[in-house]
């Protein structure tokens, strides 16, 4: 699959007189793929089990693998403890949030820039708790 420059899809998209033609023109350099598929991935590229990442996420396992065979869609929050378990850097974490169709994480937002700072500082989920939770916001075990 060829990439081809976000820009220039939406001004494409934006000068286009006709939905279908301009749609079956950049069909191509859509996005296409689900969670399950970039779970996968990352299994693969990180060499570690499932079972290993969802006891690092915190999520129990029954929910975890239908998160991973694509039979459950997880929340923002999962998702991205599923990338804390898989110990991904922040850009690897927001480029699978953008392309599997999640917000990516926004340092403006204050939940999302606790978590932000305990990506870039490698803590585990329950260090990230603690500082959601000495901040008054959700931890993720709620």
């Amino acid at each position: 699959m060829h990439e081809k420059d976000t820009d220039k899809l939406v001004h494409s998209l934006k000068k286009a007189e006709d939905f279908h033609t301009i749609f079956s023109e950049t069909r191509q350099y859509t996005i296409d793929q689900t969670l399950k598929t970039y779970l996968a991935y990352w299994l693969s590229e990180k060499h570690v089990s499932k079972s290993t990442v969802l006891k690092k996420a915190g999520i129990a396992e029954a929910t975890g693998y239908q998160y991973f065979d694509g039979k459950r869609n997880p929340s923002r929050e999962k998702v991205i403890a599923l990338m804390i378990g898989l110990g991904l850097t922040l850009e690897d974490s927001n480029e699978l949030m953008k392309k599997t169709g999640y917000a990516q994480l926004y340092p403006k937002h204050p939940w999302d820039a606790v978590v932000i700072y305990g990506i870039t500082h490698s803590l585990t989920i329950s260090e990230i708790d603690d500082y959601l939770y000495s901040e008054g916001l959700k931890t993720f075990g709620e």
